[in-house]
């Protein structure tokens, strides 16, 4: 994926999302700003984030204005 990536995919996993965007590159950079506990996961080549079980609502519509924000498009996918 480039650096501009006009999609993401969030992937719902219960108490943790995925998100398939690039590891590096200004996007990652504002996204490690704006969720410090955010980490890249070498193994599954995604960021991945916990949350609190009663937080998805909220998790979600932080992900959403943020890309949203960025000029990014947002697919989901629901593993829960």
């Amino acid at each position: 994926m480039s650096d501009d990536a006009g999609t993401v995919t969030l992937t719902k996993m219960c108490l943790k999302h995925g998100i398939d965007m690039p590891r590096k590159g200004k996007l990652a950079a504002r996204f490690q700003t704006a969720f410090p506990a955010a980490h890249y996961d070498e193994e599954a080549g995604e960021w991945r984030m916990e949350w609190k079980k009663g937080s998805f609502a909220e998790s979600n519509a932080r992900l959403e204005a943020f890309f949203a924000e960025n000029g990014v498009s947002i697919s989901h996918i629901d593993r829960c």
